[in-house]
């Protein structure tokens, strides 16, 4: 009620500036048909014709990339559409912004073999164009291109418009036209940040805004490898696949699975790292290690080296055959006392005569994940010791100094100044240290390719069929992986759906997390 209130104020103080402001709603009108021409009545050629050219552009491209001046001669003539027939105008003639509006709302009306308007539809036509099949995902794609673009160029007509009777007013009333050398002065003035960041953010809607719009859309969308390009159509079924995913109790017990595995993954590798790397940046900076620089030198290698090449060393590490941590065991004869070592604490659900298998024995699930854990300590340690040896060299000496004039041992000092002043620093790196961790593929798909997988008593028939099953050190994005591209069929609009809630759940940590920080909130 507040709000409609507020609302319903606003537009009386804006109806009644009309009223005082005749002539500048005028030329603002003139801006609203005819983008730039308020503009250019304010004789502001400089911002109103680059505004025209704007406009004719896109109207332009609109008409070439169309075959509106086909449409009279076929519609009435050879291609007349029969009694009854339904036609699609905008399918058939329409240029790109029409059709791709068309293609987004419908994802296409015709396949190969299809009779439409008395001719047969192919897979490509390249003379009569209409006469070929429809490709949902390209209409898809183009669709959401063309209703971007739209979003853009609608914003700033609403933009120069206001803009149009914001200048009127002012020449109204005090009857001086700004000159081209006062807004050239006011733009690098008071927007040259904005000229500065528009091809990034241009850079940034193609390269990512557009891809993730798609990408979201699939989800609601029933696409798999299975829809033949040209001899069938996908459909729109709205959240018919979070119903199908999320609340079937097979795919919902095995999401619960795969979630809090995430969870714990991301957690653990995210506070092992920063412990380890803390201790480890303690140890360097010690007052008693000297070489300090090589030693720095020498404990930042495991962050150095790709982390793809570290992550296939330790794979064939711990590999069934031939492995050198098997050798090894076998060498020294503490094979079986590992056995007996690793049973005992629960990571081997039971033991085998030969070698420890590492990744691939179904019931050895919570040893698999230990050693994803502790293979990602091994490649993230180091970047937070490095981190944290920069932190520790902001500490000012004098904390330290009247410290020990207040009688403070070597552990006071830590927990007192040393912590707390790093922790403050680093907050926001192991939030987003969590972020990454929570879709580090990487540390899972090259080391293990989540294996191993579960006893196949515990997978439902439902997924089984569908080839769907994580393994049990798969996390959600990699889980997604194997959905859209490594099952048969690729189920896209599956994988599209996972990754919606990943977005979600990493979001919503990410800004609660970073809003607590009182770093977040400063200017």
């Amino acid at each position: 009620m507040f709000e409609k209130l507020r609302f319903d104020k606003k537009i009386k103080r804006v109806v009644a500036d009309v009223k005082e402001n005749p002539k500048a709603f005028r030329i603002a009108l003139r801006s609203f048909f005819i983008m730039g021409w308020g503009t250019l009545t304010n004789k502001h050629k400089f911002k109103g014709m680059p505004l025209v050219i704007l406009f004719t552009l896109l109207v332009l491209f609109e008409i070439i990339t169309s075959t509106y001046w086909f449409a009279p001669g076929e519609i009435f003539g050879e291609y007349a559409p029969a009694a009854g027939e339904r036609m699609y105008f905008f399918r058939d003639y329409g240029g790109f912004f029409a059709a791709g509006i068309w293609g987004f709302f419908t994802l296409g009306k015709l396949v190969l073999g299809d009779t439409y308007r008395g001719e047969t539809i192919k897979v490509y036509d390249k003379i009569i164009t209409w006469k070929s099949a429809d490709n949902s995902i390209v209409l898809l794609g183009e669709g959401v291109l063309a209703i971007i673009l739209i979003m853009i160029f609608v914003s700033i007509w609403v933009l120069q418009i206001r803009d149009a009777y914001r200048i009127a007013k002012t020449i109204e009333a005090t009857g001086e036209v700004e000159q081209w050398q006062q807004f050239k002065k006011k733009m690098f003035d008071e927007f040259f940040a904005y000229l500065i960041v528009i091809p990034a953010a241009v850079l940034i809607l193609f390269l990512t805004l557009v891809p993730f719009a798609f990408s979201f859309l699939i989800a609601f969308t029933n696409y798999t490898s299975k829809v033949s390009i040209g001899g069938q159509l996908i459909e729109w079924v709205g959240f018919q696949n979070f119903g199908t995913y999320l609340f079937k109790p097979e795919w919902l017990l095995f999401f619960g699975k795969v979630l809090g595995w995430t969870l714990l993954f991301a957690l653990m590798s995210s506070i092992t790292v920063y412990l380890v790397g803390f201790f480890q940046a303690m140890v360097v900076e010690s007052k008693y290690i000297k070489y300090k620089k090589v030693w720095r030198v020498f404990m930042i290698l495991p962050w150095a080296i790709p982390a793809l090449v570290t992550q296939m060393v330790f794979r064939n590490i711990f590999s069934a055959n031939g492995g050198l941590a098997n050798e090894l065991l076998v060498e020294f004869g503490l094979l079986e006392q590992a056995k007996t070592f690793f049973a005992s604490i629960g990571l081997m659900g039971q033991t085998h005569s030969g070698v420890i298998l590492w990744f691939n024995d179904t019931m050895n699930g919570p040893l698999a994940k230990v050693m994803v854990i502790l293979v990602n300590l091994w490649l993230g340690s180091p970047y937070f010791m490095l981190l944290i040896v920069g932190v520790l060299g902001t500490i000012p000496a004098a904390l330290y100094e009247a410290a020990e004039i207040d009688g403070a041992n070597a552990y006071k000092k830590f927990k007192y100044i040393t912590f707390p002043w790093v922790l403050r620093a680093t907050i926001p790196v192991i939030i987003t240290t969590f972020t990454f961790n929570f879709n580090n593929m990487g540390a899972v798909y090259f080391l293990t390719e989540g294996a191993p997988g579960y006893p196949i008593d515990m997978v439902p028939l439902a997924m089984r069929v569908t080839g769907a099953t994580p393994g049990q050190t798969d996390i959600l994005i990699s889980w997604i992986y194997k959905i859209a591209f490594a099952n048969d069929p690729q189920r896209y609009n599956l994988a599209s759906t996972y990754s919606i809630l990943i977005f979600v759940i990493v979001g919503v940590f990410a800004i609660y997390n970073l809003s607590k920080v009182k770093s977040f909130w400063e200017d």
